[in-house]
């Protein structure tokens, strides 16, 4: 993940489903290359008729939706590429990418509201809560209609990453003499989503002992675009 074009990274703010669609590219299909114009072997064209080729994400979404981690309107081709993406949308995608051959779970959520969500919905709350991906918040409630923020989705993101646990993922920005990358709208690492937010806009690379600690770490210039 990387901050707008003036430096901030609006950890409150709505995400757009083409941002979360360049965030799963990033982070799954190790083959795209940032700045690449090109389609996945086999596509020639934008599968969604509304994602323009002006668009900055033009070739993100096409290499998720290849990929099948993302799907547009139902009966429809389009998708919607600025529009912010709710909780229980960004549930389905992350298990279409976590779960093996994209296949949610078959059961019940014990989220208190899990009837507020859509009816297609219900196995994806389902999934994410028994993987741990995605939790409720105050009450245990999963609100799968609203919309869900920046912060968050670098939380959910970390996880998916297998950095379930918020200082591990502090570790990991703030090891040895490392040159973090913040923003200046996070001025409070106190705030719950900072050492997530860190994590998920340092590139880098890291491994584990055997008691689960971080015992190497390798960083990377932070991404252009």
């Amino acid at each position: 993940m990387i901050g707008d074009r003036h430096g901030n990274f609006r950890p409150s703010h709505s995400i757009t489903r083409a941002e979360v669609a360049a965030i799963m590219t990033r982070t799954q299909l190790f083959n795209f290359e940032t700045g690449v114009r090109g389609f996945p072997e086999g596509m020639t064209r934008q599968p969604f008729s509304d994602v323009r080729n002006t668009h900055w994400a033009y070739y993100y979404i096409a290499w998720a939706a290849d990929a099948g981690f993302i799907l547009g309107d139902m009966g429809t081709t389009n998708f919607r590429p600025n529009a912010p993406i709710t909780r229980q949308e960004l549930a389905a995608i992350i298990t279409r990418v976590s779960t093996e051959s994209g296949q949610a779970y078959v059961g019940i959520s014990t989220f208190p509201d899990r009837e507020n969500a859509s009816g297609w919905a219900q196995i994806y709350l389902y999934t994410v809560q028994r993987e741990g991906l995605m939790i409720g918040g105050m009450g245990n409630w999963f609100r799968p209609r609203d919309n869900i923020t920046r912060a968050e989705t670098a939380t959910v993101v970390n996880r998916l990453l297998g950095r379930f646990d918020s200082l591990t993922a502090w570790d990991a920005a703030e090891h040895e003499n490392a040159i973090v990358v913040t923003f200046p709208d996070m001025v409070r690492p106190r705030r719950w989503y900072y050492p997530s937010v860190v994590a998920a806009t340092n590139d880098h690379y890291l491994t584990r002992g055997e008691d689960g600690r971080i015992d190497w770490v390798e960083y990377r210039a932070r991404p252009a675009s």
